[in-house]
């Protein structure tokens, strides 16, 4: 009756988010004599092992357990993920020791144009050579990598894809200093300079909308006013009562790209 309470005090723990009775009796019971309530103890500090960051692989306990065998299986599948922020590239990784990352420059008008509610324009790429590539030593004792983006691309719109154990992501970057402030019930977008907060003025933008039907289409386009605002919503038409989804493009020569997406107006 004991061990069952202990067991039950572990369990209950996971929940506190606490965990330092979990672990006391993980260590209480990892060599307990019987085999079914050790298995049990053990299985629960594996647990803790990997909430707690741990980087060993899973193991499976009790070979016949299911859930077990699913989690060992996937703790040995190689796997990553990235974003591209601050003009680096951050990878999380698993059972992984290189991945090559390839560069696209892109139009972002044009592709924004093809597919306004995708940002991840890998499907254009598809059969493109990139501008440049590069093959990244992973640590496979690290489950993190950040590298910088290349020098010659901090200015530029640019597609970054991974390719690694058998996967190709990929993660847009824009260029961009500018700030821009979706307004969304009241339909107005705000752009300003990232460094001064001053306004950007005769900044083009270009919309497009998401009907309930699934149809997308082109909505409006325009330039910012003086005080770097633009209504995105207002027609002389009903149309804006079909829509469910906008996306919205903010483009400058001289401070980049930003896309946007946002609902319409409630009011």
């Amino acid at each position: 009756t004991r061990v069952q309470y202990d067991l039950m005090a572990t369990y209950l723990d996971f929940y506190s988010l606490d965990l330092k009775v979990a672990r006391a009796m993980v260590e209480q019971y990892k060599n307990h004599p019987v085999d079914r309530w050790r298995e049990l103890f053990v299985a629960a500090g594996k647990q803790l092992d990997e909430i707690q960051g741990g980087t060993a692989a899973v193991a499976a306990v009790d070979k016949d357990d299911r859930d077990q065998q699913q989690t060992a299986l996937a703790a040995t599948e190689p796997n990553f993920d990235f974003n591209v922020e601050a003009k680096k590239i951050n990878i999380t990784h698993q059972n992984l020791k290189q991945v090559r990352v390839n560069y696209y420059l892109m139009d972002v008008e044009l592709l924004f144009s093809r597919n306004p509610f995708v940002q991840s324009f890998s499907g254009e790429f598809s059969y493109i050579k990139p501008n440049d590539s590069q093959v990244i030593n992973l640590n496979d004792k690290a489950t993190k990598t950040t590298i910088n983006l290349p020098d010659k691309f901090h200015t530029m719109n640019v597609l970054v894809e991974i390719v690694g154990g058998g996967q190709t992501k990929s993660a847009a970057y824009y260029s961009n200093a500018m700030t821009v402030q979706v307004i969304e019930n009241y339909g107005q977008v705000r752009v300003t300079q990232a460094a001064s907060a001053k306004a950007l003025p005769r900044t083009y933008v270009k919309v497009y909308a998401l009907t309930g039907n699934g149809e997308v289409k082109f909505y409006k386009d325009g330039y910012t006013d003086l005080r770097g605002r633009f209504d995105y919503t207002s027609l002389n038409t009903s149309d804006i009562d079909s829509v469910q989804k906008f996306s919205i493009l903010v483009l400058s020569d001289e401070h980049g790209a930003v896309v946007r997406e946002a609902t319409p107006p409630k009011q």
